[in-house]
């Protein structure tokens, strides 16, 4: 009791004062280059602006509703704070917050759960930057001295981290992940066969993730109220 008195009355209130600050500071930051134009008298074409303002935000909506809820119980308060303000949230953040969680031995969505995902969060940012830093400084160097086989396998990282992501939550749960993986490759075969493509050409490739993340919530608190 006392350690929850603890999370929720003084680590969660820091975090929320100061990610939002953090954040806020983020989006100032982004568009610093757009405010030092406008000072300059640097403006945008205004029909160019409203055009690409139309195709990018319908796409860019659900994004902004579907990733928060989608990782939320991975990375917790203080992990998605400093997620969505790094980046790289699918790729390095949601593992390396889950591989801590799992390594700990703790279950994810707890309170507990946060304080391992915040450090997994929290590491993977420091170790990524010092990496992207070598990277931009050596990186092209070091790319093009690799034999094309190796850098043809780099391709295969990705699909390889979510596919170990997968094993792991089909372990933690199967007969949720048994339900709903063929459910996911039936989603996916019906967006290449062009079955959504009623909704537009923006909405038809937003539609099969949103339906993906959210559909699999659904059944997850269906089959634990069940359970309970």
């Amino acid at each position: 009791m006392e350690e929850k008195n603890v999370f929720r009355g003084e680590f969660l209130p820091y975090i929320i004062k100061w990610g939002r600050g953090t954040n806020l500071l983020g989006i100032l930051l982004v568009f610093g280059p757009c405010i030092y134009l406008a000072m300059r008298g640097i403006w945008p074409e205004w029909g160019a602006f409203w055009g690409a303002f139309a195709i990018q935000f319908p796409m860019l909506i659900t994004v902004y509703i579907r990733e928060p809820i989608s990782y939320f119980t991975m990375l917790g308060v203080p992990g998605t704070y400093m997620a969505f303000l790094s980046g790289n949230i699918s790729n390095l953040r949601v593992p390396a917050s889950s591989i801590a969680t799992k390594s700990a031995g703790i279950e994810e969505g707890t309170d507990k759960g946060t304080i391992t995902a915040t450090i997994g969060c929290a590491v993977s940012t420091l170790v990524s930057t010092a990496f992207l830093t070598i990277g931009v400084i050596a990186g092209a160097a070091v790319l093009n001295a690799l034999p094309p086989i190796v850098t043809s396998a780099l391709n295969l990282l990705l699909p390889a981290l979510f596919a170990a992501l997968l094993a792991n939550y089909i372990f933690m749960n199967p007969k949720l992940g048994i339900i709903w993986t063929p459910i996911t490759f039936l989603i996916y075969w019906m967006y290449l066969k062009g079955m959504f493509n009623f909704a537009g050409p923006i909405m038809a490739s937003s539609l099969p993730p949103l339906i993906c993340a959210f559909g699999a919530m659904a059944l997850g608190v269906v089959m634990a109220k069940k359970k309970a």
